[in-house]
């Protein structure tokens, strides 16, 4: 499978940083077919990655050296992966300027490849040990992750940082952890796990989000930061697997304690 074959957004079509070689979705998102079965955490259960981010490795592990660093602005220009997309439902929604000037500098180790502006991966971000961190604004829900082609996204996100959490925690399939208070790079938020089901078979691809990666495999865990940066909601994401090895989680909270956000 090529190196993009798995990855889908939904402004795809229309944003200047996709590539040929990226597989998105129609119509602003990826869609799935089918009821995402009953996940196997309880919605009360404690985030799998502290707000602090203590990765589950050995006292020993150590991040890999020689990191990179690399700046992103991944709001900048058109609002293609803003909170007013090509693809917004809503049409009184205008786009935020404040979000193009958001600088984002952070470390990563020379083994993991930009994508696209929107942050770095590392084996294509696949199970069962590939891992990334991504940039996102946030945006509307669909109801049933698993069928996004079929429409529009239907469950309305307002433009604050309570406003997709309360949708996330609110959504009738999803599993998500307990919303905890936090604070990275100096800015206030919530943090919060989305954890994909273990069979998402029945789904061509798993997307709860608009404008933002579908689930890259079965047990994909999303660890989120909802911070808000002068006023702009901005989720800092990162994304790995219950195999993804010590030194990747180790190499992602390295990524996470160097980030610098500058609006």
């Amino acid at each position: 499978m090529n190196n993009f074959a798995k990855v889908l957004f939904a402004t795809a079509a229309v944003v200047a940083v996709a590539v040929v070689a990226i597989n998105l979705p129609p119509g602003g998102g990826s869609g799935t077919g089918g009821v995402p079965p009953s996940p196997s955490m309880s919605p009360t259960q404690e985030p799998s990655m502290s707000p602090t981010q203590e990765p589950s490795m050995s006292p020993t592990q150590e991040p890999s050296v020689s990191p990179e660093t690399h700046v992103v602005t991944p709001f900048a220009g058109p609002d293609g992966f803003g909170i007013c997309g090509p693809t917004a439902v809503d049409p009184t929604c205008v786009e935020d300027p404040r979000d193009d000037s958001i600088t984002f500098t952070f470390d990563a180790p020379a083994s993991w490849e930009p994508f696209e502006g929107l942050g770095v991966w590392i084996d294509d971000n696949a199970p069962p040990d590939g891992a990334a961190l991504f940039i996102y604004r946030g945006n509307w829900l669909y109801t049933n992750p698993c069928r996004p082609e079929d429409g529009d996204p239907d469950i309305a996100v307002g433009p604050t940082v309570d406003d997709l959490v309360t949708a996330l925690v609110d959504h009738p399939s999803l599993e998500v952890t307990s919303p905890v208070d936090v604070t990275l790079a100096g800015y206030s938020g919530t943090y919060l796990d989305l954890l994909v089901p273990d069979d998402i078979s029945p789904c061509a691809t798993y997307q709860p989000i608009e404008q933002h990666i579908y689930a890259q495999g079965p047990g994909h865990r999303w660890h989120m930061w909802v911070l808000d940066v002068g006023g702009v909601r901005v989720l800092v994401e990162t994304n790995d697997y219950a195999g993804t090895s010590a030194q990747r989680l180790a190499e992602e909270q390295a990524m996470i304690d160097s980030l610098e956000i500058n609006p």
